[in-house]
């Protein structure tokens, strides 16, 4: 299993938008291999939101990345957000 995780700065004002957003892209997918989707944001920075999914393998968050569906998503996103950036990281152990 792997978990992504996407940490993304929304501009100012585009919060409530991006969750929005989010919610639907969430209601409305339910990609192959995907095992949960979280949004977080820490109420100190409320600007800041970190997206964490956990998946059955690199090759079903591979097949995600390369679909319709996250190109969407991703473009929806765009005007929102000043930056972004992504890890994926291996589940060890999980409890």
């Amino acid at each position: 299993m792997v978990r992504a995780v996407l940490t993304m700065l929304v501009r100012e004002g585009c919060e409530a938008a991006f969750e929005d957003i989010w919610r639907r892209a969430m209601r409305d997918t339910q990609p192959r291999g995907s095992l949960g989707q979280a949004l977080t944001c820490d109420p100190q920075q409320r600007r800041q939101y970190t997206i964490t999914g956990d998946w059955e393998s690199r090759e079903a968050l591979r097949a995600f990345e390369s679909s319709a569906e996250r190109r969407s998503m991703s473009a929806a996103f765009e005007p929102l957000r000043e930056s972004a950036s992504k890890q994926v990281l291996e589940i060890i152990a999980r409890v």
